[in-house]
């Protein structure tokens, strides 16, 4: 029973299992190394524009793979992950199983679990947060990083189930013995982390963090108390965490005193479930398209951050902007209480934090792709609208390129019911004026079409669209403008009651070299990644961006 002791003592063989979570430790940062080589790769490429043949090959082969692990098996079918990340987990269990089970009595050494635990913690830390280690190393997306995260915690807590149970299970042959070690301050220490470990995990399964956001919020306020616990539980526990707690540091740092702003923040009701927040900040901020920024609303709930996705254009020729645009589109009890207690004729008080997540290079999309896509599901048109501005201003108000490919931009949204439409439906038709305008004089400014969809019949008496009966080979091309009371609508072409057919839409773009950038609900990604890996081919491949929102 001696050799339960993770203590320091001689006579307990705590070193024996050094090297098992050593072992861990080097799996996981071994993945991480990979990924930060990519990361550089990439950043390297997007400076060289004319790369060797030898990158090219790389690029293909990188492409392929990565749309092929996107597919999702049962596509709408919920909770279900792409083959990548259940290849990812099955890769980690087999890295991690053998350290757990192999030569050891865990019976005898339950230790062997409790330091795999300490071997996770560093990582977990490393990839909490808005701005992670993890993130910024990587230049994985926030979405991406909490797969990892969550699959650390889920791996921390079945580690930390088989050392105490173990443990508890062998004491529970001798009584007296087992009522011995339970009142051992050690053991308090141990079953408090453990607890508080529970209660991390149990707040953050999905129903919790989306409909109890504060229950998420306070909960992981209990990792504090996991730490503690287990650095009084056994002294080797600091050896482990301090590189994680330095991590988690950096990244609040910058969170608070780097990313933070504060800025006041006008509202515009929208239909259907809509508000748009125009923010003012305190200073100027950098922020690219495709970026997101984390806001607060005292107003609404002091704990509660979340993400939206910036919509405006900064002015010609500035990096930087006191301004900011974002749409909240009711998701979850937070954007729903955005939309109940919006007053126009108030000002609410709000901190900004960002900017963050992965941009896109319009430029580059215009040298790279003869074919654009941007197919957009929902709320997830910011992203694309956003784009979509970018795409006119350097198309259009820029002086001319001297490397434009691109030939041709698709903009489809699917929504549920047309009211939706209302939110960027001036945009719409702006932009499709004044490209169909200018090609007249410079054929070489790309040709615009936008696809709607609605995938619910709407019975609202204020959207009154024809509706019209299409084969699925009979995409709409273009939208057609109807002038009511004078005033220009979309209309005539507008798909109901049904989705649009998203591998026969990519499949009749892809003869070109053609760059996809979606976003939308998991759903709808997942039909847009298992479109890409069915459309990929070694030698020719379609380009995707998707950008993701989630709990």
């Amino acid at each position: 029973m001696e050799n339960m002791n993770m203590g320091i003592s001689e006579d307990t063989p705590w070193n024996i299992n050094i090297p098992q979570a050593g072992a861990l430790a080097g799996v996981l940062a071994g993945f991480l190394f990979l990924m930060t080589v990519r990361h550089g790769i990439i950043t390297w490429r997007r400076g060289h524009p004319s790369q060797p043949s030898l990158w090219k090959i790389y690029t293909r082969t990188e492409r392929y793979i990565i749309n092929k692990c996107s597919y999702t098996i049962g596509a709408r079918k919920p909770f279900i992950p792409p083959i990548g990340c259940i290849l990812i987990v099955l890769a980690f269990i087999s890295a991690a199983l053998p350290l757990l089970l192999v030569d050891v009595d865990l019976a005898i050494n339950a230790n062997r679990a409790g330091f795999l635990v300490l071997a996770i913690v560093p990582f977990i830390l490393g990839s909490a947060g808005k701005y992670s280690a993890v993130a910024l190393i990587t230049g994985i997306s926030p979405i991406k990083v909490n797969f990892f995260h969550r699959l650390l915690g889920i791996a921390a807590v079945v580690s930390a189930t088989v050392h105490m149970s173990t443990q508890i299970q062998s004491w529970a042959r001798f009584p007296l013995f087992l009522a011995e070690q339970l009142s051992l301050t050690k053991v308090h220490y141990g079953l408090a982390g453990y607890s508080c470990l529970l209660a991390v995990f149990v707040g953050s399964v999905y129903p919790v963090r989306k409909y109890i956001h504060e229950a998420f919020v306070l909960s992981h306020l209990l990792a504090f108390g996991f730490i503690g616990a287990i650095a009084k539980h056994t002294p080797y526990a600091m050896r482990y965490f301090m590189g994680g707690l330095i991590c988690y540091t950096v990244n609040a740092l910058a969170g608070w005193f780097v990313k933070s702003y504060i800025a006041k923040a006008r509202v515009q009701v929208l239909q259907h479930r809509c508000t748009r927040l125009s923010l003012r900040l305190s200073s100027p901020i950098a922020q690219k398209p495709g970026q997101s920024v984390y806001i607060c609303i005292p107003a609404i709930s002091v704990f509660q951050w979340h993400p939206f996705t910036v919509t405006n254009v900064q002015a010609e020729g500035k990096r930087v902007s006191d301004m900011v645009e974002l749409h909240v589109c009711v998701r979850g009890n937070f954007t729903r209480a955005v939309y109940e207690k919006a007053d126009p004729s108030q000002e609410w008080t709000v901190f900004v934090c960002g900017p963050a997540g992965n941009s896109v290079d319009i430029r580059e999309m215009l040298a790279s792709h003869e074919t654009i896509a941007l197919m957009n599901g929902g709320a997830g048109v910011t992203f694309g609208i956003r784009l979509l501005r970018e795409l006119a201003s350097a198309v259009l108000d820029n002086p001319p390129m001297t490397i434009l490919v691109t030939k041709s931009i698709h903009f489809c949204w699917s929504v549920r019911d047309a009211a939706e439409l209302e939110w960027f439906e001036n945009d719409i038709i702006k932009f499709m004026d004044i490209f169909d305008s200018v090609r007249k004089s410079n054929p070489r400014i790309p040709e615009l079409h936008t696809y709607l969809h609605v995938t619910g019949e709407s019975k609202s008496e204020a959207e009154e669209i024809e509706k019209t009966q299409v084969e699925t080979q009979d995409f709409m091309r273009g939208c057609e403008e109807d002038t009511v009371n004078g005033k220009t609508t979309i209309a005539t072409k507008t798909v109901f009651g049904r989705r649009i057919d998203t591998y026969a839409f990519l499949r009749s773009l892809s003869e070109n070299n053609l760059g996809i950038y979606a976003c939308g609900p998991t759903a709808f990604n997942a039909d847009i990644k298992n479109a890409v890996a069915s459309l990929s081919h070694w030698s020719k491949s379609p380009y995707l961006h998707c950008d993701e929102f989630e709990y």
